[in-house]
């Protein structure tokens, strides 16, 4: 398949996207590739460590991370409600221990008409083939009762389906606390399409979240991630 046809559908749906990008918003957790805004639009960049401490966590990126231009937690955004523009979070929400919080604070921080930009890896074309798909009511179980969350479960599903170390092995214990004591952000959950679009309905419809897909595109052959744009009323 040709590299040139690959780039002209991405760059087709990027421009489709960019229609509704304006004013003042942010995206988190860009890292090295930001999301190509129209001129009409500005972002603030916002991540949970410093440019040096991204580095240092992502040691094969050093020269390309974008330095944030604000510190921050992506469940407990710095900004008043109904301010934001839009808000990009591409390759993130699989990195959030509680992505149903962080989805309720994206929506309380856009203003009417605001967009919030998803980008999610399919699990069934990435390193997490292997792992099994985070079901919705696993999500609202930790979101409910997030004191008992279990984060080294989490950690150990990553070392045994994408590191690929059986629990048997002297080294697997040490390689689930070496992660830990980084507090090293793997994917935490895994989706495919499916799975997305029943989140999506279930802060619409259960919540009552005020927004509205304006598209929803599966991966494709092309794109091995799912793409949702909601816009808030």
């Amino acid at each position: 398949m040709a590299v040139g046809k690959l780039a002209i559908l991405r760059w087709m749906e990027n421009r489709r996207l960019q229609w509704y990008f304006h004013g003042r918003g942010i995206e988190i957790g860009a890292l090295w590739r930001r999301f190509s805004l129209p001129r009409r639009a500005r972002a603030w960049y916002i991540d949970r460590l410093s440019g040096v401490g991204l580095e240092e966590h992502y040691p094969e990126l050093n020269g390309k991370i974008i330095q944030p231009d604000l510190l921050a937690d992506a469940t407990e955004l710095p900004f008043a409600p109904a301010t934001l523009d839009f808000v990009v979070a591409s390759h993130v929400l699989e990195h959030m221990p509680f992505p149903l919080a962080a989805l309720l604070s994206w929506h309380r921080a856009l203003a009417p008409g605001g967009v919030l930009l998803l980008r999610v890896p399919d699990k069934r074309y990435s390193f997490d083939k292997c792992r099994a798909r985070t079901p919705l009511v696993h999500l609202l179980n930790e979101h409910d009762a997030p004191k008992p969350f279990g984060l080294r479960d989490h950690y150990e599903d990553w070392v045994a389906n994408v590191g690929g170390l059986r629990k048997e092995v002297p080294e697997f214990e040490g390689a689930v606390d070496e992660l830990m004591r980084r507090n090293y952000s793997i994917h935490f959950h895994v989706w495919i399409g499916q799975d997305v679009r029943e989140i999506v309905d279930f802060t619409r419809n259960a919540w009552r979240l005020d927004w509205d897909p304006v598209f929803f595109w599966d991966a494709r052959w092309y794109r091995k991630d799912i793409v949702v744009l909601l816009r808030r009323k």
